[in-house]
């Protein structure tokens, strides 16, 4: 078994979220956010890779309002393990699972009449009611009502059917975190206008939403009714996102972890792993680690990318495998046994750092960490 400084034993690999850097997180979001702006955490994806139902808890102890989900899976299990807050699907719904979604009271995004009708059927069928939020595509062209004004009928229609409640309406930012700050403006205007279009036909809504992680760090302005805190959660910034407009100090909540489970040293010559694309030009201290691309270590980052072994980086030698990878620690300072700890990211070596090795976002990379890597959850 390996051992992590918090005392916390795992067997092969294991990821460690820390539960107070998830807290300091949310409160440096909560300072930074308009006071009268809700916050909706999304913990979609399993919290990011983070474990859903840890992190939810956390952040709603924590000062977040609500929480967003992608499905309606990850939002009955939520309500299944005790979750009673605000909860919103961000995306589609299958009719099919209107019925989970009015029963387990899941807020369910709504952008076209056939789907509006069938859940009010629903709602009025089960003798309940069903909060619903309105989404508007504002320019980033995947789900939602158009906002050139040719949908207020069909919104109004839809905000008036029974058994439904129009607690929300939102849009969603396309380039919030890079300097294209013209067309983030005309997403805000074109959002502002359909909504006062609304309230001049008699539709108003209890909250209002467009600001994603990057709109929460840059565009206080347009912070509305609600927020919607995603990667800055989890203590990082969008790629390339210019800087915040003010000082915001986030934590890296997940640091993956794997252990050295052989070490040895081959002769010239000698091959390592499969394909044999490396060959030892001298002799090599080979130390063979605990993790492969079946926990979600890329074999993109063969031959070359480096992990942390006691404070060392040492390069990735051979093809990741499976279950495994191989290290070369000939010119390693310290020492290294059976057992120790290798780091593959963390609070020592960002995940954007993957990220760019492989053309990538670090939302991908802790979202990739797989399902059988132990979560150990330290405060």
């Amino acid at each position: 078994m390996g051992i992590i400084e918090d005392g916390c034993f795992f067997d092969r690999t294991c990821v460690q979220i820390d539960k107070s850097a998830l807290k300091s997180n949310i409160e440096e979001i909560r300072r930074i956010t308009a006071p009268s702006a809700d916050i909706m955490a999304v913990v979609k994806a399993d919290a990011y890779g983070h474990g859903a139902y840890e992190v939810a808890k956390t952040l709603l102890d924590n000062g977040a309002d609500g929480l967003c989900i992608a499905t309606i899976g990850e939002a009955v299990h939520l309500r299944q393990s005790g979750i009673t807050s605000r909860l919103l699907i961000l995306g589609g719904t299958d009719i099919e699972s209107y019925e989970e979604a009015v029963l387990y009271n899941i807020n369910l995004a709504i952008y076209d009449e056939e789907s509006a009708v069938a859940l009010s059927n629903e709602a009025m069928r089960q003798g309940r009611s069903a909060d619903i939020h309105i989404k508007l595509d504002t320019g980033m062209g995947r789900i939602g009502f158009p906002t050139d004004g040719s949908a207020i009928e069909q919104i109004k229609r839809i905000c008036n059917l029974p058994g439904l409640n129009p607690y929300g309406i939102f849009s969603h930012f396309a380039v919030a975190d890079t300097d294209d700050d013209e067309y983030t403006m005309r997403q805000y205007e074109a959002f502002v206008r359909t909504v006062e279009e609304l309230k001049a036909a008699g539709v108003t809504f209890k909250k209002r939403h467009i600001c994603n992680s990057a709109g929460i760090m840059r565009f206080p302005d347009m912070h509305m009714d609600m927020v919607r805190a995603g990667l800055i959660l989890y203590g990082f910034k969008p790629d390339g996102c210019p800087s915040a407009y003010t000082d915001i100090n986030l934590k890296p909540v997940m640091t993956w972890y794997a252990k050295v489970v052989h070490v040895k040293t081959v002769p010239e010559g000698t091959t390592v792993s499969y394909g044999r694309h490396f060959v030892a030009k001298r002799p090599t201290k080979v130390a063979t680690v605990s993790v492969g691309y079946a926990d979600g270590l890329s074999r993109r980052l063969s031959n070359g990318f480096e992990l942390l072994v006691n404070g060392e980086r040492l390069p990735i030698i051979g093809n990741v495998c499976m279950d495994m990878c191989m290290l070369d620690a000939t010119d390693m300072k310290g020492d290294i046994k059976k057992g120790d700890i290798v780091t593959i990211f963390g609070q020592d070596r960002s995940a954007d750092e993957l990220a760019r090795e492989l053309g990538t976002i670090s939302y991908e990379i802790t979202c990739d960490v797989g399902k059988r890597v132990q979560r150990i959850f330290t405060d």
